[in-house]
């Protein structure tokens, strides 16, 4: 899952969302490591700093790791020192009951640097069952893969599209991480000698990686008019192409999309994070859009991104 937000370069800083920063642990007095990735393509360029709280000697070690549980007392704890005892370090991690009394999930990053590889910390799970029961007796499951945290650090933009897009990173002279300070990340200086029309008040797009635990700071065009947009559509086939070609044909660019089910085969809700600097205004664009549809889609929100 991904979590978005905005803000502007301010003191060669940048402010980092609430929202953002406490799902991806980025609190006061972290340390955090980062990389600068310059992108082009047909003839258009961007910048990317990627940031993560985790030291690039680890990252291939890194792992997704998710237990399943019996929600009663002493289950984490079982799993806690199955991990303990093989010297695995529990990073991240968010431990919630699927169903009170019942049933419970807790996913974690983990550095296998100290133990082994994945496929030996299966077999160890196993086999403690088979041997032990008792030890894991509120432990129902484990499921693991490794974490991308190092392709985004080493190869930026990942994907279909990457063929396309020319990626170069711009990497900083120290190895050393950064600060977070007053909920900022301070752009290092060789980074804003290298980004090109970068400066004061420029406004800047942060998305979160839950699941790998990776935030991505791009910089926008200074003259960007960003919009929210929240419409109530059917919940049907076609739906979703209809309202964002409706916004297409607009020149509207959409910058952040998510869906969800309001009501089973009646109802959905779509938000959107809009630039119209090609679109005009934003009570026309939105009044054009429904008009070109029908009566079953509908306004829910609307108004400009303030940061």
């Amino acid at each position: 899952m991904k979590l978005w937000d905005f803000g502007r370069v301010k003191d060669g800083k940048v402010r980092i969302g609430d929202k953002v920063r406490r799902r991806l642990g980025l609190e006061d007095g972290s340390q955090v490591y980062s990389t600068l990735f310059r992108y082009e393509q047909d003839g258009s360029r961007g910048h990317e700093i990627v940031l993560s709280t985790f030291g690039p000697e680890n990252y291939r070690e890194l792992c997704n790791l998710t237990f399943y549980m019996i929600d009663s007392p002493g289950a984490c704890s079982q799993a806690a020192k199955f991990l303990a005892d093989r010297n695995v370090d529990i990073l991240n991690s968010v431990s919630v009951s699927m169903t009170c009394g019942i049933s419970m999930v807790w996913k974690m990053l983990v550095d296998l640097s100290y133990y082994g590889d994945s496929t030996q910390l299966m077999e160890d799970f196993a086999s403690l069952r088979r041997t032990s029961p008792a030890a894991l007796s509120n432990v129902e499951g484990l499921e693991i893969s490794h974490s991308h945290i190092s392709d985004r650090y080493t190869k930026g933009m990942t994907g279909p599209t990457a063929g396309r897009i020319k990626v170069k990173p711009l990497r900083k002279v120290t190895r050393s991480p950064s600060p977070i300070s007053e909920g900022s990340f301070a752009i290092p200086k060789d980074y804003l000698d290298q980004l090109e029309g970068v400066k004061e008040g420029t406004p800047v797009m942060m998305v979160g990686d839950v699941d790998s635990w990776v935030l991505s700071m791009s910089f926008l065009p200074d003259d960007c008019r960003l919009a929210e947009v929240s419409l109530e559509i059917p919940d049907k086939p076609g739906a979703i192409h209809c309202a964002t070609e409706a916004l297409a044909s607009q020149g509207v660019n959409l910058l952040a999309v998510q869906s969800r089910v309001v009501v089973y085969g009646q109802s959905m809700a779509l938000d959107l994070v809009a630039d119209l600097r090609g679109a005009g205004d934003l009570d026309q664009v939105v009044a054009r859009t429904l008009d070109s549809l029908d009566g079953e889609f509908k306004l829910r929100s609307k108004g400009p991104v303030t940061f």
